[in-house]
């Protein structure tokens, strides 16, 4: 038969990873009928409005994006919308089975969009709660083990987060309670007395049987698998060939829906990776040590150095401990205005410049199994803030006698999907003075935040998912059928099983039991070194493996303070890179800015005033878009500098811890850190900001021209318009002129020549000549007069011109 024909069909009893539109529309119908009986269970219109949003998946999807739209707390609208509904349903024929299963259906969909259960948890808390207070007036016992069902999902997410630790004793422990609680209802639904008279209960206890089976199924396989890679790896295992195939088995004949069973199938492909290695020699490390390094970068808003900015982030955390406060949930055990580091590193350059900083120590971190009799891990912790910029949070955990398999549980501890340890710490606890944590990605995050909030003028840059993993080995045997090995040669690593976790990358998640074993580990790079004796230096992305058999501990940890240098570098380059993406974003707004204001300043109907205003404000925002460039240019220049102080010769004590410094970055990808910044500064300030610019600065140009035509041009019409009324008022004056003269000539010589003839009987010849001369200078008087008002006039025209003309 078929695996499709086995396959669920869409139902009004909703299986897991089945489309269950039908079982939604059966929902919404049936309480859209109670509405219009006005049962008195019936939900409101509010209250019909959020299930139609809960019951969708896009709520989900907004959640799980972070996209919610009116800021609401999604568990106040689970606690408003979920008990009502879960009444309603109560009161439906089969109705709390119909819901139960729909619910684990959209709860099932929905954590396939994240690894926090938080939410998911509490959407079936409180609808489980509800169901349990309807069972005293209504109690249907297909309904109830159909919300035990529903509940069995907090088991689910027990195992998943046990998987995400990495660790077999947890999973197998998970997934035994998840076993027991499977039992139970398949058992429950065994017990029914009869099959159900109701055709519709019938369909519903099919379904619920079929349900509970596969996950019976589902999780004594994860278990068994589990338990069995587990034996195989702390000893051989006769019958593991038989085992594996009884699991193959069980797998073949239950019907599981193509999600479970592909990821069965990935449990059980793990588990034959570990089962055809058995007869394989493999490592074991007798002594050594694993280096998390978190790198973050910090730039100042205000123009601070890097060693300006160390100096403040010491005094947030000297205020810290003073006031007997913890960074990240841990408390702060000591402040060292120091790096811890050798004096290799005591070489300074002629501007006095070394690699210099400061250490904060946070307590310790331990990590415990309570169900085991296993020695507590010691997890070390600091904090390196450096005067170059390339800080750092790391963890350090020491590793003694210790196989592979634990090694790689130790290295898991830092994947970013580490699951949250709070819901399973009955099976594994991670503590710092009696404080639960959620695990050590969660950890960074709050040390993180902590040292934000306290650093106001600081941005941070730490990138989620970014740091590197460094594990040495000091001594290591193989591991043969029954012998013990110890290794002479470092090399001898990389050819026994078990190697997998010291030279792989983590994942993000768990693909599967033990996933570690199916690494694919043929691309590993390896480099030699002058400071080491019989050492191996192999490299893959964010993990580095220093294994040294022949070299003394303190030549060791000269090599490790590269590694932890050369990691801590992709945190003070993501801050470099976030601060040229700052200034870009900038620069642009400004160009879309002086856009804008060009357009105004071309509208040439405007009138001039506004023109002019539009300019000064394009001239302001111009000097604004040189003064960030500026800027920017200093903070390319100030990096750089940084740079070549990185790569010069005195940053180390000799020319051979040069050079191995220098394989040390090539192995971590330093040149690609570098191009990358380099190829952002030419980018913004070479072949996209200067051409920009230019054209601001033609355009500015151009309309600079444009105004000055214009107000020429203006000037031209208002001269040609004075010239022309002064021509007409001086023509009118001449007419004027010519009249009055007309007039006084001809009253003038008529009156002065009848008075000479007529005369005057008392007048002598005397009198006569002065009446003369008193006509003619009448006359002049007035030619005069006129002619002043006339230049008045002109004069007044020529001032008006020029407080015109004159600028602003």
């Amino acid at each position: 038969m078929d695996s499709d024909d086995r396959m669920p069909t869409a139902s009004v009893f909703a299986s897991v990873d089945v489309d269950a539109d039908d079982a939604r529309q059966w929902i919404a119908d049936r309480l859209h009928g109670q509405a219009e009986r006005d049962d008195p269970v019936a939900l409101s219109v509010e209250q019909r409005g959020d299930l139609a949003l809960l019951l969708s998946g896009t709520w989900w999807e907004a959640i799980f994006e972070q996209e919610a739209g009116d800021g609401e707390d999604p568990r106040d609208m689970l606690k408003r919308a979920l008990p009502a509904v879960v009444r309603a349903a109560s009161w439906l024929p089969s109705g709390g089975l119909v819901l139960a299963l729909y619910l684990r259906n959209l709860v099932n969909s929905a954590w396939a969009l994240t690894w926090d259960h938080e939410i998911l948890a509490a959407a079936i808390r409180i609808s489980c709660a509800e169901a349990a207070k309807t069972r005293q007036n209504r109690d249907d016992c297909l309904s109830r083990l159909g919300w035990r069902l529903l509940e069995f999902l907090l088991l689910e997410f027990r195992v998943e987060t046990a998987l995400l630790s990495g660790r077999l004793d947890t999973v197998t422990r998970a997934a035994d309670d998840a076993v027991h609680a499977a039992t139970d209802i398949v058992e429950a639904l065994i017990s029914l007395d009869n099959e159900p008279d109701d055709a519709h209960a019938a369909r519903g206890r099919t379904v619920l049987v079929r349900e509970a089976t596969n996950e019976l199924v589902y999780y004594r396989t994860v278990r068994d698998g589990a338990r069995l890679a587990q034996r195989m790896f702390e000893g051989r295992v006769p019958d593991a060939e038989a085992e594996l195939a009884r699991l193959h088995a069980d797998i073949s004949r239950t019907p599981f829906n193509p999600v479970d069973g592909s990821e069965l199938r990935g449990h059980l492909t793990a588990i034959g990776a570990v089962c055809a290695a058995r007869d394989r020699d493999r490592v074991h490390i007798d002594e050594g040590r694993v280096r998390f390094v978190f790198p973050f970068g910090v730039h100042s808003r205000h123009h601070k150095t890097h060693q300006n900015i160390t100096e403040s982030l010491l005094q947030a955390v000297e205020g810290r401990r003073a006031r007997r406060e913890t960074l990240g949930g841990i408390s702060i055990a000591n402040v060292r205005r120091r790096l811890d580091l050798s004096d290799v590193w005591q070489g300074t350059d002629n501007f006095g410049r070394g690699y210099r900083g400061a250490t904060v120590e946070l307590a310790d971190i331990h990590v415990e199994h309570p169900h085991l009799d296993l020695a507590a891990q010691i997890v070390r912790t600091r904090i390196q803030l450096s005067h170059l910029g390339n800080n750092a949070i790391i963890f350090e955990i020491d590793l003694a006698d210790t196989p592979a398999h634990r090694v790689a549980e130790t290295i898991h501890l830092a994947t970013p999907a580490f699951g949250d340890l709070h819901e399973i710490s009955d099976l594994l606890r991670m503590h710092c003075a009696g404080k639960t944590l959620s695990g050590i990605p969660q950890v960074v995050e709050a040390i993180l935040d902590d040292i934000r909030g306290a650093t106001a003028d600081a941005a941070f840059a730490a990138r989620e998912g970014s740091f590197g993993v460094i594990t040495t080995v000091l001594a290591a045997s193989r591991i043969g059928s029954d012998t013990r090995t110890p290794l002479t040669s470092a090399d001898e690593l990389l050819d026994l099983w078990g190697n997998q976790p010291l030279i792989h990358p983590l994942p993000s998640g768990a693909a599967s039991i033990a996933d570690w074993t199916m690494y694919d580990v043929d691309a590993i790079s390896t480099w030699s070194l002058l400071h080491l004796n019989n050492e191996v230096l192999a490299s893959n992305s964010n993990v580095s493996l220093l294994a040294s058999l022949g070299s003394p501990d303190f030549a060791v940890q000269d090599i490790e303070s590269f590694l932890q240098f050369a990691h801590s570098m992709h945190g003070m380059y993501q801050g470099w890179q976030d601060t040229i993406r700052y200034y870009a974003e900038e620069i642009a707004q400004l160009l879309r800015d002086a856009e804008i204001l060009l357009s105004r300043s071309d509208l040439t109907a405007e009138a001039a005033e506004t023109r002019t205003g539009a300019i000064n404000e394009l001239n302001e925002l111009v000097g604004r878009v040189e003064r960030t460039e500026l800027s920017l240019q200093s903070f390319v220049q100030s990096n750089e500098a940084i740079m070549l102080f990185i790569e010069s010769p005195t940053i180390v004590t000799s020319p051979p811890l040069r050079v191995d410094l220098d394989t040390v970055l090539t192995s971590n990808g330093y040149a690609r850190l570098r191009d990358g910044f380099t190829r952002a500064v030419r980018d913004v300030l070479g072949t996209r900001l200067q051409p920009l610019l230019e054209v601001v600065h033609r355009r500015m140009a151009q309309t600079f021209a444009a105004e000055q035509e214009v107000r020429a041009r203006e000037q031209r019409e208002y001269e040609v318009e004075l010239e022309r009324k002064r021509d007409d008022r001086e023509r009118r004056n001449a007419r004027f002129l010519e009249l009055l003269g007309a007039v006084f000539t001809v009253v003038g010589l008529a009156g002065l020549a009848s008075v000479l003839q007529a005369g005057h009987p008392e007048w002598g010849a005397g009198e006569a000549w002065v009446l003369f001369a008193a006509v003619l200078g009448l006359a002049c008087l007035t030619g005069i007069l006129l002619a002043t008002v006339t230049r008045s006039n002109r004069s007044e025209g020529r001032r008006k011109w020029r407080k015109r003309d004159r600028p602003e």
